[in-house]
């Protein structure tokens, strides 16, 4: 047991995490619920199926942590199986077989039974005629515009925001990980949560044992859905125990000289499994964080000591092998030993939390509704749902209705509302031959829209002053940007920004603490208006389409209020209202110089490229010029920042 000061630090450093980075048992119930409502949606959505993965999809969003996304094709023409189940499996699709003799535990060759695939490229011929799965190859045919990066077994974009790894789903436990089925344990897992680990089977991954003669036919079993339900059995201490091990790991190892890129998260995570297999569920409370979080660095000392860090799952295969080895395992071993010296202590040496002193003085009582809030809106979570057709949004709405939770079916509504707006974004508006069909479909649109209303303020209101605005119906769209600056005020929310005193008075109000987060967000929250480049968009003015149908165009992220003064610009333009268009060109400039709810570098460059475009529009190409440039000093990505094909056009 801990003594008193170090249970009352402790408890300290648990209220720390849950303000400041974690958030709160509930925040991360309502992040994980949000995901799996955003995985259910893209599943309806696409011929795939979703899981967010690694961190994130656990309930952790960390400072410079990137978003998994494992992507299983439910679709194509291929049944993993294992030998167990081979006799049984009558699919009329090819069937291929995992199999684990004379490989690497964690490790498997997928060879083709029976049938011939229409992806025949992701095929390689294997020893003694034999066809097998190539890992390498399956990888090159999933990269494309938007990930084109091969980042391990995954394709990233380039900003390496976002890492998809599409794999290959076995629903058959595999039997190099039969031991862990009937391995005791305290009390953790329970038998149930077991059982569910092994209903839903494992994943081969597309990456090959490093070095190997055969690495290429290679894939990697992945425990990566039952590592999920496992974290989710955790208790909040628990998580924030593995959340304190990835800082230290990130922002305390990694940073000393020549332990760079020695250790990595899984290998926290495996240790973490076992501490807790090992140990009784009762020492996991907030008065032990620290004397939890001092076992589980005591317990990498000696995995890095011994070299061995067994798999939890395939004990057998351990992951330090040919990587904690020879002078870098030496030095690696010195500093920890040197972290462990310190004491506790070493866990301040963080920079994140580095802080903890003075907030437990002077921030012990701080609204963590409103640090939730902040997370929040700073959160992948609030990124946008796309790609939906009206199809899919009827099946995701049927299953909206089918939902007995409360609070399950406020989540899916919230998601229901952005995939509403994709609707809008991506209908056919015009059909020379029925304008009977044109007008029905118009309706339909602005139906969409004025449901997408409920995600935000503003973002729907903002959409529909676009529709208007692109079927010249000027003063409409100027009614409903009038109304919308009214929504504009001061104590809303911007994405991706602090919140300051005023928010956190407001947030005090016992009425957004009844509506709980999500709804406050839709009454607060002012979203950036995103959409993408090309002819089929109802949601981008003209002006602001380069038309350049050969290239693939980025999607781009407009600051709310930055949209709105340029919108209004156009209308008032079309009308021929000089002075007014002038005001708004001034408010338009005010708002950016301003930095009114512009929360990054990107959206200030995205804002400074829309003052161009309204000076180009005016005929003041000197100053368009002047913004342009300015838009790609502060953002100079010429993939992604529009102004460098802006000045690259001719005058």
């Amino acid at each position: 047991m801990a003594d008193n000061s170090t249970s009352d630090m402790s408890i300290c450093l648990y209220n720390y995490l849950c303000h400041n980075i974690v958030g709160s048992a509930e925040y991360v119930r309502l992040i994980r619920l949000i995901n799996a409502s955003t995985d259910r949606i893209k599943s309806n959505t696409f011929p795939d199926t979703y899981i967010t993965s690694g961190s994130f999809g656990e309930g952790l969003e960390l400072n410079g942590s990137d978003c998994d996304i494992m992507i299983l094709p439910r679709y194509n023409d291929i049944v993993v199986t294992d030998q167990t189940k081979l006799q049984v499996c009558h699919s009329s699709r090819s069937v291929v077989l995992l199999e684990t003799n004379d490989v690497k535990p964690g490790f498997a060759y997928l060879r083709v039974i029976k049938g011939n695939t229409k992806n025949s490229d992701v095929f390689c011929r294997g020893a003694q005629g034999q066809e097998y799965l190539s890992s390498v190859m399956f990888k090159m045919c999933i990269l494309n515009e938007r990930q084109p990066i091969i980042h391990g077994p995954c394709a990233s974009d380039r900003e390496g925001a976002f890492d998809l790894a599409f794999s290959l789903h076995s629903k058959s436990w595999i039997f190099t990980a039969l031991k862990w089925v009937t391995r005791s344990n305290n009390s953790w897992p329970t038998s149930e949560v077991k059982q569910r680990v092994i209903d839903h089977g494992v994943i081969c991954v597309p990456i090959g044992q490093k070095g190997d003669l055969n690495e290429e036919l290679k894939w990697r079993i992945s425990f990566s859905l039952g590592e999920k339900f496992l974290i989710y059995t955790f208790r909040h201490t628990q998580l924030l125990c593995y959340a304190l091990m990835k800082m230290f790991l990130k922002n305390v190892i990694s940073e000393s000289p020549g332990c760079n890129d020695l250790l990595c998260s899984y290998f926290i995570k495996t240790i973490l499994f076992w501490l807790s297999e090992e140990l009784p569920t009762s020492v996991w409370k907030p008065d032990n964080l620290i004397l939890c979080f001092t076992k589980c660095f005591k317990r990498l000392i000696y995995c890095v000591e011994y070299s061995v860090c067994p798999h939890y799952f395939i004990p057998e295969n351990n992951l330090f092998e040919n990587k904690i080895i020879g002078h870098s395992r030496t030095k690696l071993l010195q500093k920890l030993n040197e972290f462990h010296d310190y004491g506790w202590q070493d866990i301040f040496s963080s920079e994140q939390i580095s802080s903890l002193p003075y907030f437990t003085r002077d921030q012990c009582n701080a609204d963590m509704f409103a640090n939730n809030i902040e997370k929040i809106i700073k959160s992948k979570t609030m990124a946008p749902v796309v790609g939906t057709t009206i199809v899919e949004y009827e099946r995701c709405l049927k299953s909206i209705l089918l939902s007995k939770s409360k609070r399950i079916r406020t989540i899916h509504l919230h998601n229901m509302t952005r995939l509403s707006l994709n609707n809008a974004h991506t209908m056919q508006l015009s059909n020379p031959n029925s304008n009977k069909y044109k007008y029905k479909q118009y309706k339909t649109c602005i139906c969409y829209i004025l449901q997408s209303t409920q995600q935000d303020a503003v973002l729907g209101w903002l959409m529909l002053a676009t529709l208007f605005y692109k079927h010249k119906q000027y003063y409409k769209a100027l009614c409903v940007l009038s109304y919308s600056l009214t929504k504009c005020t001061t104590e809303k929310l911007s994405f991706g920004a602090n919140i300051t005193d005023v928010h956190r008075n407001l947030l005090r109000n016992k009425i957004f603490r009844k509506l709980k987060i999500i709804r406050t967000l839709r009454f607060l929250m002012l979203l950036p208006y995103l959409t993408d480049f090309g002819e089929k968009n109802n949601s981008i003015p003209d002006e602001l389409n380069m038309n350049d149908t050969n290239d693939f165009n980025p999607c781009i992220v407009i600051p709310p209020v930055t949209y709105l003064h340029f919108l209004t610009f156009l209308c008032h333009f079309r009308l021929h209202n000089i002075r007014n268009y002038q005001e708004s060109l001034g408010d338009l400039r005010l708002t950016i110089e301003e930095d009114y709810f512009i929360s990054d570098i990107v959206m200030k460059a995205v804002a400074y490229d829309c003052l161009g475009v309204a000076f180009h529009i005016i005929g003041d190409t000197e100053a368009a010029r002047e913004a342009f440039v300015k838009s790609t000093e502060i953002f100079p990505d010429q993939f992604m920042n529009h102004s460098f094909k802006r000045l690259a056009v001719p005058k």
